[in-house]
Parts: C-alpha cells; sequence; structure tokens
C-alpha cells in the first residue's frame, strides 16, 4: 500500500524537492536539528512539506494514527488532550517548536489534538521521508534519528521529572 494514498497524506502539500534557504536557517534554528551537518540538513530541507493552516484548523486529532511531527516554521499551535469529557492544553508552541516526534517512530494513535491558533506554517517530515533517507543514505539516516532519539530521550526526562515533583508534593500533603 502506498502510504501517500492514505487521507492523511491528502491534507499535506507537495514537497519542494530543494532545499530553500530559508528552510536551511530554519532548521539549523531548531533544538531538533540545529546541531547536524550541513549536507544532513540539506537531506532534511528537501523532503519536508510545507503546510499553511487557518486559525483554528486541526492539523491532527487525538485518536488518529501518527505519520510524522511538525515544526513551527511561523505561528502559534495549541495541543490540546480531552479525556472523560476534560479538555485540558497541554501546551501552547510558537515558532521553532515542534511536536508529534514519537509517531515518526510508531503508528500509535496520536494522544493529542493540535490545532493552529493564528495562521500557521508548519513544517513536516513523515515517516516515509525517514525511511527514505535511512535506506538511501544510512550515514545521514543515523545521524537524523540520534537527533531524534536526544529529543525523545531529554523531554521523557523532563516528563520524570515532573510526575516525581507532582508524586513528592501530594505525599507532602498527605503526610
Amino acid at each position: 500500500m502506498n502510504f501517500l494514498q492514505l487521507p492523511i497524506w491528502k491534507k499535506i502539500v507537495k514537497k519542494k524537492g530543494t532545499s530553500n534557504p530559508e528552510i536551511m536557517r530554519f532548521l539549523r534554528e531548531t533544538s531538533v536539528f540545529g546541531k547536524l551537518k550541513r549536507r544532513t540538513l540539506h537531506e532534511i530541507a528537501r523532503l519536508v512539506h510545507i503546510r499553511q493552516y487557518s486559525e483554528g484548523e486541526e492539523i491532527f486529532r487525538q485518536g488518529e494514527a501518527g505519520a510524522g511531527f511538525y515544526m513551527i516554521f511561523d505561528g502559534k499551535v495549541a495541543i490540546r488532550s480531552v479525556r472523560d469529557g476534560v479538555e485540558l492544553d497541554l501546551a501552547h508552541l510558537d515558532q521553532h517548536s515542534f511536536f508529534g516526534e514519537l509517531s515518526l517512530f510508531s503508528e500509535e494513535r496520536r494522544t493529542a489534538t493540535a490545532i493552529a491558533q493564528e495562521p500557521s506554517t508548519l513544517l513536516g517530515f513523515f515517516q516515509p521521508d525517514l525511511k527514505e533517507i535511512i535506506e538511501t543514505k544510512p550515514k545521514i539516516g543515523i545521524e537524523i534519528l540520534l537527533s531524534l532519539t536526544g529529543v525523545v530521550v531529554e523531554r521523557l526526562q523532563k516528563t520524570n521529572q515532573l510526575l516525581e515533583k507532582a508524586y513528592y508534593k501530594g505525599r507532602q500533603k498527605n503526610a
């Protein structure tokens, strides 16, 4: 089955095919790709998908299958979760932020909804793009994977710290 024929891909604008200097500069300024070699950034810039979202438009919805992650080139995005009828804003993100990175490694369902808070331009980097780099240019693919893994580990450590802090705070209240 061709992934690009799935409904989710119809929302995504086609790749540029060449690396735009503006996109290269943007990638250098992001925490996820900022330390990568120039040729690696060139490959990523060549493969990213550029997509415009209107204010209030959903980028992806909680419960949908994940396919890749997004970087905010311009604009603002809210990450929102709904559980048992309670809506919770998990994050408000702006330029250079990124989200949805776990879906590069897994096709698990999205755990939250991403919504543009204002007109926004996002760069999408998706599983098929990552797999293509890994298969055709393994050294670059490994460099990208190591960078992404570093980000996932950092976010997991922060989550663990928050959980630990909440746990001890709860224990102090009950003592």
